[in-house]
């Protein structure tokens, strides 16, 4: 098999991570793909006759559609909860390094653990390795999901643990300095006779970095101590398994999509209501009607006629109630991500405000955990204790101060598109309603496109 196999679990969600790249980068990112928008019957026919042409269709098409960026609000909303969560580290003496420069890329245990919980938001998955440099330092590095492109597990002294793990890297091709080009390596960790190995090769398979015991530093590889296990943990949204987890704003990023697909026959009928197609027929093969406008004046001639063909467009109000239903979707998955539903008081109301955010509180735990795991795996490493490490997160998301009754009352406001849905995430987020007078709320509902709950089409 080749070095760039994937577990067939990779292979399942795949296309639910690509998704969710183009959700998080924006409009550009979903349009690029023309999967995201099916071409229409007729365009494709269209092109079958002249490629060239009428490629013009499709991209105004394209061009009109309208894609929402309700996933990235709706993460930047859930990270300034969990920003405001304080972790609680203990390590010993020769670890706390880690508090200041925990990464590759040389940011601290709280950064990366920030990190961790927007990846597991976003996309259900964080493989993180565990590892020390040249020097003998610690250090971690995570990979999105679509780079751990393949895992397999096996009995190892009677437990299921990790015997191969492999993750796709981009190294730059060495040609001058001002050069972005990349090209892909493979960094493969694998169990040998009880021991974890490490390599690096290229697509077809030849050596980059040779294998050696994982622990080895420096220029004289000195092995600093041998592992029995592979040092990478991924962590999930549920669990942090090897299997893959699922992803907690999918089905907002699905409705998303919908509603994308969705504008682009709405906006297209709006624009063809506005703009009928002249018709002329039965005149004399040397008429002119090159000119048109309110200047020009066509001679029909003895037989001709003329007239316009106009859309009707009796479709566009079942349209934009579909439209209205994939924003109620996508604020409903969202507000689930959260729920504040319900008008308790007292310890009852509080417990149930604890109970509120399971989903978010069983992110930050589990991602806490993953991160506490990765810390003891260095410790055991470095020859300390592994009980003298804790990484502990107390998801108390109380504090922000947000009126389940009051959040409930905006969300239905979002919904009915009398408020914008900006106007609801900065309460659930920040515990206050945003001082804005009623114009500027009005600007807000106007950016984000029609009020597709109760619009007309004028």
């Amino acid at each position: 098999m080749p070095v760039q196999s994937t577990n067939p679990d990779y292979d399942r969600h795949l296309s639910e991570w690509q998704l969710m790249d183009a959700a998080l980068d924006g409009e550009d990112a979903v349009k690029a793909d023309v999967r995201n928008l099916p071409k229409p019957s007729g365009m494709v026919e269209a092109e079958k006759q002249d490629a060239a042409a009428n490629r013009y269709l499709y991209d105004n098409y394209t061009a009109r559609a309208q894609y929402e960026h309700w996933v990235r609000d709706s993460l930047r909303s859930m990270m300034g909860l969990v920003s405001r969560l304080e972790p609680e580290i203990t390590l010993p003496s020769g670890m706390k390094g880690l508090l200041d420069n925990a990464t590759d890329d040389g940011f601290g245990l709280k950064q990366l653990f920030f990190r961790m919980v927007r990846q597991a938001i976003s996309h259900g998955r964080v493989p993180l390795v565990a590892n020390i440099d040249d020097n003998g330092l610690p250090y971690f590095s995570t990979y999105t999901a679509v780079n751990a492109i393949n895992w397999k597990t096996a009995n190892q002294g009677g437990r299921q643990d990790l015997v191969l793990a492999v993750f796709r890297e981009f190294r730059e091709k060495r040609q001058d300095e001002f050069t972005h080009d990349c090209e892909p390596v493979f960094r493969i960790f694998t169990m040998r006779d009880g021991v974890c190995y490490s390599s690096v090769r290229n697509d077809g398979g030849e050596i980059v970095d040779a294998e050696k015991p994982l622990g080895t530093t420096g220029s004289d590889e000195r092995l600093v101590k041998g592992l029995p296990y592979i040092p990478v943990v991924y962590c999930g949204s549920t669990d942090n398994g090897p299997g893959v987890d699922e992803i907690p704003l999918l089905s907002m990023a699905r409705a998303a999509l919908k509603s994308y697909q969705l504008s682009a026959d709405y906006f297209t009928a709006l624009h063809q209501t506005s703009h009928p197609q002249p018709w002329v027929s039965g005149l004399e093969e040397d008429a002119d009607l090159s000119v048109t406008g309110p200047s020009a004046a066509w001679d029909l001639g003895v037989n001709g006629s003329c007239g316009y063909l106009e859309f009707q467009g009796a479709g566009i109000e079942a349209v934009r109630t579909a439209m209205s239903d994939q924003k109620n979707a996508a604020l409903e998955a969202g507000a689930k991500v959260m729920d504040v539903t319900g008008t308790e008081s007292g310890e009852a109301r509080k417990l149930r405000q604890n109970d509120q955010h399971a989903t978010l509180h069983s992110i930050v735990i589990t991602a806490a955990e993953a991160l506490e795991q990765g810390l003891r795996y260095l410790a055991d490493w470095l020859g300390f204790n592994e009980k003298d490490v804790t990484f502990t997160v107390k998801p108390d998301f109380v504090a922000v101060g947000v009126d389940p009754q009051m959040a409930t009352q905006l969300l239905q406001a979002a919904l009915a598109g009398v408020i914008s849905h900006d106007t609801y995430w900065h309460y659930i987020s920040t515990g206050k309603v945003p001082d804005r007078n009623w114009m500027d709320e009005m600007e807000r509902l106007t950016e984000q496109g029609p009020r597709l709950g109760n619009a007309g089409v004028e």
